[in-house]
């Protein structure tokens, strides 16, 4: 078994501030609690699903947070992770998820974000807990954006002052945009639909590799058969783990998440930052996922 990162717990901080002080005479200053992380695959988990643009009004977008994750949730708990498993949605029709936040279309992806960092902190965070996140298309962009946005509004009121995110894996995410945002802009005029567009404000706002407190470890996975997000977009941020699967594997933008707890996948892989990439065959998507999170590896 691999060794995992992990911060120092908090009580051992606090013991240590607490001697430091005591030898030099004086009274520790303890500002924000240290993250602890729980011990292997009992870290709470947040999924994050993607856009949902079928509709001719802004109000009606919805989606199922049980459906749309139930094969991965299940295949983490196959691999035997044990953590608590939180459904986050952002459309106020999304129906069965752990909690949600009365979006629509035309909210921000920028807003999004922050609503889900003060989830994270306020169920998490603010106790020194630190969490993975799973994310799908438009998803990871909310995380993006929930961690920069802390980065760089953390002492406005309006946004929490920190956030601990220690793994994230996104799913066909389009990090540099998707042509699919340019038409549904042109057609619809929706906001999120704007926010995806290739170039646009968002997306130069939301930063390469944002860090939330503690560090953040990076997956992103795309398909070559994804015909909504093209692979060079899925795994177009800086992060240090990718990975893109090869065409003729049946991983199209819906399934990509639903498929893969084994091996045999043909991929093409980077573990540096996209510095050298390995192709061969190798674990599935969800098997991917589950070592994004716990091995902290592409391969």
């Amino acid at each position: 078994m691999p060794a995992l990162r992990r911060p120092p717990s908090a009580a051992r901080l606090l013991a240590t501030a607490a001697l430091g002080g005591a030898l030099l005479g004086t009274v520790p200053i303890l500002t924000a609690p240290a993250a602890t992380a729980a011990d292997g695959t009992s870290e709470a988990v947040y999924f994050v699903h993607g856009i949902d643009w079928n509709h001719g009004k802004a109000g009606d977008a919805q989606l199922n947070c049980e459906s749309t994750w139930k094969a991965s949730k299940a295949a983490l708990k196959a691999h035997g992770w044990t953590g608590k498993m939180i459904t986050w949605g952002y459309y106020a029709k999304d129906t069965r998820c752990t909690r949600k936040t009365n979006g629509d279309l035309n909210t921000r992806i920028q807003e999004l974000g922050r609503r889900f960092a003060w989830d994270v902190y306020a169920n998490y965070a603010k106790n020194g807990e630190s969490v993975d996140v799973v994310a799908h298309s438009m998803g990871g962009l909310v995380v993006r954006a929930a961690i920069e946005g802390v980065n760089r509004y953390g002492k406005n009121k309006d946004w929490p002052d920190r956030l601990y995110i220690e793994d994230v894996a996104t799913f066909s995410t389009p990090h540099t945009g998707t042509d699919w945002g340019t038409s549904c802009t042109a057609l619809k005029g929706w906001k999120q639909c704007s926010d995806v567009r290739p170039g646009s404000g968002f997306l130069k706002w939301a930063g390469q590799n944002p860090q939330a407190a503690g560090g953040t470890d990076w997956t992103l996975i795309g398909a070559s058969d994804d015909d909504m997000i093209t692979s060079g977009s899925a795994t177009g941020m800086r992060a240090k783990h990718k990975a893109i699967y090869a065409s003729g594997q049946g991983l199209e933008h819906s399934t990509i998440k639903n498929k893969g707890d084994g091996n045999g996948w043909k991929a093409k892989v980077t573990d540096d930052y996209g510095s050298t990439w390995k192709s061969g065959t190798g674990p599935g998507p969800l098997l991917r996922l589950f070592n994004a999170l716990y091995r902290s590896s592409a391969a």
